[in-house]
């Protein structure tokens, strides 16, 4: 099967994410780490990074804006599930969750869609939805799939006195099918051993470090194998990233590297794809780079092209000339596997532009010019203009 939709490594698509996973081929992308909006009710944040590119966005969600009409409707008839788990955040959290969900929903239909069945998903949220997110995670992957609810905490300063400070942000795992990847001795998912903590060596007592467990039958050089091995990472990882870091672009919510390349080095190999559809600053595609991955990214924002090429020759390699390396689209990729989308019913087509409100008194002047001072309904004539109403107050 053809699949020229993600064969171009190293591309940054600059337009809403959702056509350009409409036109990816299916089974096509091995991982996905990516970090949307978190729905934390920011009206809008305007910036400048580093090297002088704008940044602006919205966290703000609403049924008027942000989602069309038909979506909820045709999800209740394909993924009832789904659509259930969107109406219970609106009622329990208010509008916003629920658009906010309803939003997220058809995006994360389509990553499922565009997924490997060994692929897995990485999906970086906060406790603001994180509750939400996973119950939407488990009606589009299944409960089964659920691999980890990882933690990623730091420390930094706080003001709170009624409440312990929020240090932590949650990321989702879940793999597509049954068998998935996972690099466990990649030594980027490993940790060393503390030696007080090793276990007793029942073969030479000499040799102990103090631990209270023991592994039976092993031989001296297989502790010792295993104590430089280190262990897995536990399902919490402690990284700080503070405002100083060398790594930091100006991009508010920006992510450290090591933090992506922990989760694309654990379930990805050398040269498989990676996706990000809200790449943003483009940690996931310099993480990727950094690893030896293929990759696409995709962000709404056209500055975010001159962000990830600052990124690249800053953090990768300043000798390679990433201007004709990356390639930067603003139209969405074609399919080329005559597949069918997640939801076909989830059809995406533009919003109509909103009528443009007028006031009660420029609607009379209208209505005075076009009729006259006169009702064009019952041929009334009030005694001046004031009196009139736009409509009838009881209906003819």
């Amino acid at each position: 099967m053809t699949t020229n939709s993600v064969s171009h490594n190293r591309t940054l698509f600059l337009q809403d994410n959702l056509p350009v996973l409409r036109g990816l081929d299916s089974d096509s992308v091995d991982l996905i780490a990516t970090d949307p909006p978190f729905n934390k009710g920011v009206p809008a944040f305007k910036g400048k990074t580093k090297a002088g590119q704008n940044v602006e966005f919205k966290d703000v969600w609403n049924w008027n804006d942000d989602v069309h009409p038909g979506w909820l409707d045709d999800m209740g008839k394909e993924h009832p599930t789904l659509a259930n788990v969107v109406m219970y955040a609106n009622a329990a959290a208010g509008d916003d969750m629920g658009a906010f969900l309803c939003w997220m929903s058809v995006r994360v239909l389509e990553m499922h869609r565009v997924l490997k069945p060994t692929g897995s998903i990485y999906l970086h949220c906060d406790p603001t939805a994180s509750h939400y997110m996973k119950a939407m995670m488990d009606a589009v992957f299944g409960r089964n799939q659920f691999r980890n609810e990882l933690v990623w905490c730091y420390s930094s300063t706080s003001q709170a006195n009624r409440w312990f400070p929020k240090k932590h942000d949650i990321i989702l795992f879940y793999s597509k099918g049954k068998e998935w990847t996972f690099n466990s001795d990649d030594p980027t998912i490993r940790e060393a051993y503390k030696l007080e903590r090793m276990p007793k060596r029942i073969n030479d007592p000499t040799r102990n470090r103090g631990g209270s467990g023991q592994w039976r039958g092993a031989t001296d050089d297989e502790l010792d194998e295993r104590y430089a091995k280190g262990k897995l990472v536990p399902d919490w990882w402690e990284m700080t990233f503070g405002p100083n870091s060398p790594e930091r672009t100006g991009y508010p919510t920006q992510k450290p590297l090591a933090l992506y390349k922990r989760m694309i080095a654990a379930s990805s190999n050398l040269d498989d794809m990676v996706l990000d559809p809200f790449a943003g600053c483009a940690t996931t595609c310099v993480a990727a780079e950094q690893l030896g991955r293929r990759w696409i990214g995709i962000d709404i924002e056209e500055e975010s092209g001159g962000v990830i090429l600052d990124r690249l020759e800053r953090e990768v390699s300043a000798s390679m000339a990433w201007d004709a390396i990356v390639r930067t689209p603003t139209t969405a990729p074609v399919r080329t596997d005559d597949g069918e989308f997640a939801a076909p019913e989830l059809f995406l087509e533009p919003s109509k532009p909103k009528e443009k409100r007028i006031s009660v008194p420029e609607a009379r002047a209208a209505l005075e010019k076009r009729d006259g001072l006169r009702c064009r309904g019952c041929g009334w004539v009030p005694p001046y203009l004031d009196f009139m109403h736009v409509d009838h107050k009881k209906p003819k």
